[in-house]
């Protein structure tokens, strides 16, 4: 009975948001994939003696650091559009699902179904948070399977034509395991954001109107009174803004010292973010992820 519950709840979800979730990576992917080719078909013969000089040594050796550097740099590069598109529908996602579903009523639909209500709030968070960055990651992952076709075909020609062989570049890029460790990016980066996504869900049971602003507008307000405060009774410390930046940022200093002897650079930014998970502020997601479920199923006015 549960099984079912959750699989027609994200059924659901996906259902009402599934033009975003669809339109939104393919627009990406079309235009990820066929950029590189535009630029190849204009490509000038320096530049392609350029390239061949940075995969080989001039003689025609390869140059497999340079070759899995490159590699690694290129699908980071695929993914980043799709992350970004994926933080903004992630955003709108959150401060939307509770929202409209008051607004138009269909709340007293959904309502009525076997469904308890913690388990539509945790449906929600599961889909924001895991659902939504999955579908756009396939669709870098299904940008980057096309460019390795592309790459095969470009290895067929420079062997044949140009007699010079990168097929032993294959297995130094770790194709496999940089695609993983980009994957396995995924639940960190979720567990790292929990609390603005359970703020963001708040403001969007909580607010009649303009949910997004209900969601920015406290923060902004105590951020500014905090400096007041700081400025008037010339304070060095402020608590609350040094809290967010140290919790949203990522210094350069940091990055080196989690960087062991033999590490592989694929795998730092996990490590980063590994280190950027807080029980203070889990447990402030999960509070205001039940004050959220509370609302819901006290408000008065649904």
């Amino acid at each position: 009975m549960i099984v079912s519950q959750l699989v027609t709840s994200f059924r659901k979800e996906i259902w009402e948001f599934k033009k975003t979730l669809f339109w939104a990576p393919f627009i990406i992917a079309v235009f990820m994939i066929l950029a590189p080719i535009l630029q190849l078909l204009i490509i000038q013969d320096y530049q392609l003696s350029r390239l061949f000089e940075n995969l080989t040594d001039g003689n025609n050796l390869v140059n497999v650091k340079g070759f899995a550097r490159f590699f690694l740099g290129t699908v980071m590069s695929v993914f980043f559009p799709f992350i970004i598109a994926s933080l903004v529908i992630q955003l709108n996602y959150f401060t939307s699902c509770l929202f409209d579903e008051r607004r138009d009523l269909s709340v007293y639909f959904w309502r009525s179904l076997p469904v308890s209500d913690a388990l539509t709030v945790g449906v929600k968070l599961i889909t924001g948070a895991l659902v939504v960055p999955a579908v756009f990651m396939l669709a870098a992952t299904s940008v980057v399977i096309v460019f390795l076709l592309v790459a095969f075909i470009f290895c067929c020609v420079l062997s044949l034509g140009y007699d010079i062989s990168l097929w032993e570049l294959w297995s130094s890029a770790e194709i496999l395991g940089n695609l993983i460790a980009i994957w396995l990016h995924l639940f960190p980066y979720a567990l790292w954001m929990f609390p603005v996504f359970a703020w963001l869900m708040l403001a969007s049971m909580f607010a009649n109107k303009a949910p997004f602003l209900w969601a920015v507008l406290p923060v902004a307000a105590l951020l500014l009174v905090e400096s007041f405060v700081a400025k008037y009774w010339q304070l060095d410390a402020r608590f609350f803004l040094d809290t967010l930046r140290e919790y949203f940022t990522f210094g350069q200093t940091i990055l080196p010292s989690h960087m062991s002897a033999g590490e592989s650079p694929k795998f730092l930014l996990f490590s980063v973010l590994s280190t950027k998970f807080s029980l203070v502020a889990t447990l402030l997601g999960i509070g205001l992820l039940y004050l959220t479920y509370w609302l819901r199923v006290n408000k008065s006015d649904i």
